[in-house]
């Protein structure tokens, strides 16, 4: 058995790691669904995709990243969001990813663009204007973009419309639970599919968690020490 001395030393080492731990100790989850299916024309039933995490470690989220891959259809036409629901069904953050690109107060029809293959993050251009920062030239939208933000209805959005929803609201919840993505054609004339999505949430674990862990850290690190002064026969 180790002494209490050197037992007691390397305990408040361990614990003294897990004290600054929290800041530095992040931990990153990937979730992706494929859905693969049409997206109803001009109909404001739309369609969902949910993934379920049971259980995660990240009991305090920092940031969440989206994917979303839709093929073909009118990018103007497209309305989507992402909601979270934790496991006791209370509502823990909600963005609109998609809120008819292209439309303002002089283009009501926007832009006609046939697909996005895009990440949402919290940085970089609004994904409503991206005519602006590049044209696909008919093709899928790529590229890093910031969520449209715009809660306004569909039917009434424009450039103009306040951006009230952002990923940060996602931010400090844990990352069990349902999250949902909904994305609706408003506008008849051209079909989409909505092939995929995913998330990257990044947090912090439970802190009981990085403390057991740096305990056993401290623990090992005394039997070695241990093994090591032991006399040879």
């Amino acid at each position: 058995m180790p002494n209490l001395r050197s037992l007691l030393a390397a305990t408040g080492a361990a614990l003294a790691i897990f004290t600054a731990a929290p800041a530095s100790a992040q931990l990153m989850e990937n979730y992706t669904a494929s859905p693969g299916v049409s997206i109803p024309d001009g109909d404001l039933v739309g369609v969902a995709s949910t993934i379920n995490v049971p259980f995660s470690s990240i009991t305090q989220i920092t940031s969440v990243s989206v994917s979303l891959q839709i093929s073909g259809g009118y990018n103007g036409d497209f309305y989507a969001y992402l909601v979270h629901f934790l496991p006791n069904s209370t509502q823990a953050g909600f963005v609109t990813l998609l809120n008819r690109v292209g439309v303002t107060g002089s283009d009501p029809v926007g832009y006609g663009d046939a697909g996005f293959n895009v990440t949402f993050t919290s940085l970089g251009p609004d994904i409503h204007l991206y005519q602006n920062v590049t044209n696909p030239g008919g093709s899928a939208l790529t590229g890093t973009w910031s969520p449209d933000g715009r809660t306004d209805s569909p039917l009434t959005v424009t450039d103009a419309s306040a951006r009230l929803s952002s990923l940060a609201s996602f931010n400090g919840g844990i990352a069990a639970g349902t999250w949902t993505l909904f994305i609706a054609d408003v506008a008849g004339g051209d079909i989409g599919t909505f092939t995929s999505w995913g998330l990257t949430i990044q947090g912090v674990p439970e802190p009981g968690t990085v403390a057991a862990g740096m305990l056993a850290v401290g623990l090992l690190g005394v039997a070695a020490r241990r093994r090591r002064q032991q006399p040879t026969a």
